[in-house]
């Protein structure tokens, strides 16, 4: 819906100032052309306009990828971390087995050890984590980034189909988990500052 508010403008003549015009103005238009989106503004009953103050980040300044799905990829679920990984198609540079707070095994799987910036793929009896990153502050951390971002789209699919992928869309795009499910199991997630990452408990 068009918000307008009337503007009174002030014609002056040599003689003098005539009496005030109104002149309608399309605030949308108007916000439009200068760059705000619609979350970025509010109108009120009086017509005066409020802008929200936006804290630049670097994901506000690149359109990150988003998976088509066109690529094929099974669904094996979340209980087997090696079917994970072989069926998003990735050969991770490097495999850390650990324990997990519970003393039970876990494994760390870094896709891409060529670049700090690489998708992180955690997996335990008890938990997931994935870790990816959003930088644009140059060229190749930008492209980085986006190769962590699809790695990671591709790990949520094994684990979950369209909904893992609709999760990272959600998140990469500056949504908030809390305890939403996965797959039948809680997740927690969210962005902050370059920084992702989606936590999902199957201990639940």
């Amino acid at each position: 819906m068009l918000k307008k508010f009337a503007v009174l403008m002030t014609v002056c003549a040599i003689a003098g100032c005539g009496e005030p015009i109104p002149v309608e103005i399309d605030i949308d238009e108007a916000a439009a052309d200068a760059g705000l989106a619609p979350e970025d503004y509010e109108v009120d009953e009086n017509g005066n306009i409020k802008v929200y103050s936006k804290v630049g980040t670097s994901e506000d300044s690149v359109a990150w990828y988003q998976d088509d799905l066109s690529e094929p990829i099974e669904t094996v679920g979340m209980l087997d971390s090696d079917a994970i990984i072989a069926s998003a198609g990735l050969e991770p540079a490097e495999v850390e087995e650990s324990a997990d707070t519970e003393g039970q095994p876990k494994k760390l799987y870094v896709i891409n050890d060529e670049t700090p910036l690489s998708a992180l793929f955690s997996h335990s009896p008890n938990s997931i984590e994935l870790n990816w990153y959003q930088f644009s502050d140059k060229p190749e951390t930008t492209e980085n980034s986006q190769q962590s971002l699809k790695d990671t789209y591709k790990l949520a699919r094994a684990m979950a189909g369209r909904e893992g992928a609709e999760a990272i869309m959600y998140l990469s795009n500056g949504g908030k988990y809390r305890s939403k499910p996965i797959g039948g199991y809680p997740a927690t997630g969210q962005c902050n500052d370059g920084v992702c990452f989606i936590h999902i408990d199957l201990s639940s």
